[in-house]
């Protein structure tokens, strides 16, 4: 197994969530391109679509608030179309005169004449519309509306939603097959408890014929933050490309993916199953935050992008396939298990000149796809196996050239791909075949970064941890938030899970972690790193990380009406929330937090008796999109919380309310 030296500084890593427990830290993020106030305009390439002839690329620019149209022979940029909201997902037309954007805050989807360079008209859709796919059939457009957890399906002749369809939680991609008789959606975060062992993200099918959801597709557990999907050309498989967390285990050591890994699943469409979850991870370097994926036409090839780590993989999926179904080559049957490299007489490409026996005696399995093929069932093994593809010679990865990249599109001769660099304000052209950078196209001139923006990036970057194996988005995902996971950090014993926390308005709501156990926020980021990673991070990255934490902000409330105002209901339940209630005793506005500790009847078994059973006040400020709850993540829905698993009575006087009145209340917390 491999040790990192702890005299060697790896400069920050894994992140505020693998910070202490996790410190409780503003949100709302630059990351997906919310506004801070700077006068800088920073360019952040990240969803792109190119033209039917290759000559030109679009790309969404949240930060500056517009779509860069690029030529791709000249590499220069033509223009920008200004946009409302946060732009985000693009896609084109078959005939690439009009090219829809997804305007995130301003819930619309913008609709540009590619000739004209104009928005020609707004379709309403959910407030914040991430992804879109076209159906040139039917002459519609599918949005994924993450602030709803649905989707919308918008007739282009009417200009208006004819359907919202629910989906599990944050749909952030969504696919048609090549006959368009599915759509194929991918949610970002898992719906569910995170006591569950099993509990992970899902991917929704959807029947494009009766508009509803033809069947759910669970992830191997642990999975989360799926952002990127594709279908084969033939329109049997889609891949699906996310992190696994080990969530379920102690978090002890970060070597050969103990803590996140980072996956390819392949799911049978019409069946509604998942047929594997492949690792793209090498033995001793994450593939951290696989983010886009596409297919080549002939279905053999895929290409990934990874914005934790700067790369694209391309990975040899037809021969996947053939190895899945027991198609084994003879030089691979031949290898052993993977997990130690094979003797090599000379040096290869390994760089090894020899195995010393003690360690060839180690080489006793079969590989997995031997074992496969011996017997399918221990297909499952693929999603714990990190040597996998690379034993079969059916992956590699190149660098993009810049940082974080993001989208990315095939070029319609497959000989380009383009690659959106989210932090380097650029697009990348490279060599689909070797991975060779055959240029690049910045989007405009790019200001230095300041304190916030260079946060902003390390808080991304998992190239800053050991091994690469993640970053601090990888826990706190949406800029600053929450994995839907919970995490068994050694520091306070072992066997007491802890609940990934939303980082909102950590500059007032010290003291830090759900045992309070930290007063200052930079000290609790230092320190917390130190503990993580063995690592020292210097004062100007703990500085960085900080701005980059105290700028974020909360978004308004989806549960708000359409004038951003409470509902009656909510306004009721606002009622008996400074009332009957008394639940601003211990969540009195604007933080919604007390700062203090209490028991509220759901201690943790194994939790140090120190600690008397007392966990720290959570703030309320966007509660509605940071389910799970309580400090183990054991209630889906804050109803579950004032119900379900306050049997004591602990939450004030909610135990005396009426079910009506605990509608209300609920409803006027989610509004926050």
């Amino acid at each position: 197994m491999t040790r990192y030296n702890p005299n060697k500084h790896l400069p920050l890593g894994f992140t505020l969530a693998l910070l202490v427990i996790g410190i409780i830290l503003p949100c709302g993020s630059l990351a997906q391109g919310q506004s801070r106030g700077k006068k800088a305009t920073y360019h952040s390439p990240l969803s792109v679509a190119i033209s039917p002839d290759g000559k030109t690329l679009y790309t969404s620019d949240p930060t500056a608030g517009t779509v860069a149209i690029l030529d791709v022979a000249g590499k220069t940029r033509r223009g920008d179309i200004p946009l409302n909201g946060e732009p985000r997902g693009v896609v084109l037309s078959t005939d690439g005169r009009t090219l829809y954007v997804a305007e995130r805050g301003a819930g619309t989807v913008a609709v540009i004449d590619t000739a004209k360079k104009a928005v020609s008209s707004r379709i309403p859709a959910g407030r914040w519309p991430q992804a879109l796919a076209v159906d040139k059939k039917a002459k519609r457009i599918y949005v994924c509306n993450q602030d709803k957890h649905s989707v919308s399906v918008i007739d282009l002749a009417k200009g208006e939603s004819i359907k919202e369809i629910p989906v599990a939680r944050e749909p952030s991609c969504a696919v048609l097959t090549p006959d368009e008789k599915y759509v194929v959606i991918a949610n970002f975060l898992p719906h569910g408890v995170s006591t569950d062992v099993t509990l992970a993200a899902e991917v929704s099918i959807i029947d494009a014929s009766r508009l509803e959801v033809a069947s759910t597709v669970n992830l191997a557990p642990g999975s989360t933050a799926v952002q990127g999907l594709c279908v084969s050309p033939d329109g049997k498989w889609a891949y699906a490309v996310h992190q696994v967390s080990r969530f379920n285990q102690p978090v002890s050591q970060l070597e050969l993916g103990w803590v996140n890994t980072y996956a390819l699943s392949i799911i049978n469409i019409a069946g509604g199953t998942r047929l594997a979850t492949i690792l793209l991870d090498d033995l001793t370097k994450g593939a951290a935050t696989p983010y886009d994926v596409v297919c080549s036409g002939d279905g053999k090839q895929l290409w990934i992008s990874h914005a934790g780590v700067h790369e694209i993989s391309n990975v040899k999926i037809g021969l996947v396939h053939e190895l899945i179904e027991g198609k084994i080559p003879e030089k691979l049957a031949k290898i052993r298990d993977g997990s130690v490299p094979d003797p090599q007489p000379e040096k290869g490409t390994r760089g090894l000149p020899f195995i010393p026996d003690d360690i060839m005696a180690l080489r006793t399995e079969e590989n997995i796809w031997v074992r496969m093929k011996t017997d399918p069932g221990k297909i499952v093994e693929l999603e714990n196996d990190l040597t996998a593809l690379y034993l079969a010679d059916a992956i590699r990865r190149f660098p993009t050239g810049g940082n974080s990249p993001r989208g990315i599109a095939l070029a319609p001769d497959e000989k380009q791909l383009m690659v959106a660099n989210y932090y380097t304000g650029s697009v990348t052209i490279m060599d689909a075949a070797t991975g060779e950078l055959q240029g690049t196209i910045p989007l405009g001139k790019q200001p230095e970064a300041d304190a916030v923006r260079r946060g902003e990036i390390l808080f991304h970057d998992a190239s800053y941890c050991f091994q690469s194996w993640q970053s601090c988005a990888t826990c706190h995902q949406g800029g600053g938030r929450i994995d839907g996971m919970r995490w068994d950090f050694l520091r306070d014993g072992i066997g007491n899970p802890k609940d990934t926390p939303n980082l909102v308005t950590m500059k007032d709501t010290a003291p830090y972690n759900w045992l309070a156990t930290r007063s200052a926020p930079r000290e609790c980021i230092r320190t917390g790193v130190i503990g993580s990673h063995k690592i020292d991070p210097t004062p100007q990255e703990v500085d960085d990380i900080l701005a980059y934490v105290v700028s974020l902000r909360p978004e308004p409330s989806p549960y708000l009406d359409a004038g951003g105002k409470l509902t009656e209901s909510a306004a009721r339940g606002k009622g008996l929330f400074e009332g009957k209630a008394k639940c601003h005793g211990c969540h009195p506005a604007p933080l919604f937090t007390d700062k203090n500790v209490h028991n509220v009847g759901v201690v943790t078994p194994n939790e140090s008796e120190k600690y008397e059973g007392k966990y720290d006040t959570p703030s309320l400020v966007e509660v509605h999109r940071t389910a799970p709850y309580l400090h183990d993540g054991r209630a889906l829905t804050i109803k579950d919380v004032l119900t379900t698993h306050d049997k004591e009575g602990k939450h004030k006087k909610v135990k005396g309310l009426t079910d009506k009145d605990i509608d209300d209340l609920v409803e006027y917390v989610l509004s926050l």
